[in-house]
């Protein structure tokens, strides 16, 4: 089987390690036809994957993902208590749409920069004002670690080892001491808001998630991500199944993993990455995205 589509990639426009114009050149190196840029709750870097996709002969469709907490889930802590929702070819300047995403880049956003704020107060970080930050990340509107991390070795404040230092002293649990501005919506309300804005929502790398597909599909879900490396073979056979047989989009990409991720750029060689595959290991099939594309199941 050969996998045609990348739809669950993120760039520097959230935590990611490439730009979108630099991910969809390692697509199609690796042999992708098509790339979805699907960053956490924002959607700027898509006029820029766009373009390049445009450029380079490479197919291109809009997407986010979305954290959504559940109630489901509630007993479950940590990640694991939240699901996460792909939403595709919805139109961003639905008003409500809209409000929830500048929402989301000003959640995301206040929090780093008042971590940042208390690692100058307590003498871990110098050298550097908020507004550099700002300027250096021009364009882009959900700031976490990584876009002040990347700052600072703009600066030659820092060095591409020091981020483990950086990341635990600074940020890692310590963002669960800064309350958010803004809520994460419920994963119903997520589903209705990327319906109600034209779009379909596919459930990502639902491992250890199946058993809720049925309340799930009570809400309206449209779909389910099936080749991602948190999948486990007998999850990805269970869900192939129940997409047949409900009548659901069939996903997948490779998320922080593989060469889209732009993690093995801290490595001699990509294999020595702890979240090295193979090219071409996660993704679609062609016939699975030519669904996805024209928004019809033709199974």
């Amino acid at each position: 089987m050969k996998l045609y589509a990348n739809l669950h990639t993120h760039s520097t426009h959230s935590d990611g390690g490439y730009s979108p114009a630099r991910i969809a050149r390692v697509a199609k190196w690796e042999g992708y036809g098509a790339v979805a840029v699907t960053d956490h709750d924002t959607v700027t870097g898509y006029a820029e994957l766009k373009a390049e996709c445009d450029k380079i002969g490479l197919e291109c469709i809009f997407g986010a993902e979305f954290s959504s907490p559940s109630k489901l889930l509630e007993d479950i802590e940590g990640e694991a208590g939240t699901f996460h929702i792909c939403g595709y070819h919805f139109d961003p300047e639905h008003p409500p749409m809209k409000k929830y995403l500048e929402e989301m880049s000003h959640r995301e956003t206040d929090q780093t920069r008042i971590l940042f704020e208390r690692g100058v107060h307590l003498g871990k970080l110098s050298g550097i004002e908020w507004e550099e930050v700002l300027e250096y990340n021009k364009g882009i509107t959900w700031l976490c670690n990584e876009h002040l991390f990347r700052a600072l070795i703009a600066k030659g404040l820092m060095k591409g080892e020091d981020y483990p230092k950086f990341f635990e002293e600074l940020f890692g649990e310590h963002r669960y001491e800064v309350p958010p501005s803004y809520p994460f919506k419920q994963e119903h309300e997520i589903i209705k808001l990327i319906h109600d804005a034209g779009g379909i929502a596919i459930v990502a790398h639902p491992h250890k998630q199946l058993c809720y597909m049925d309340a799930l599909m009570e809400m309206g879900i449209d779909g389910l991500e099936i080749w991602h490396w948190m999948m486990t073979e007998e999850e990805r056979e269970k869900g192939l199944a129940l997409a047949y047989d409900k009548g659901l989009y069939i996903s997948g990409g490779s998320d922080h993993n593989g060469y889209c991720s732009g993690f093995y750029e801290k490595y001699a060689h990509p294999e020595d990455c702890p979240r090295y595959a193979p090219p071409l290991t996660f993704g679609t099939t062609r016939e699975y995205f030519e669904e996805i594309k024209n928004k019809q199941i033709n199974r």
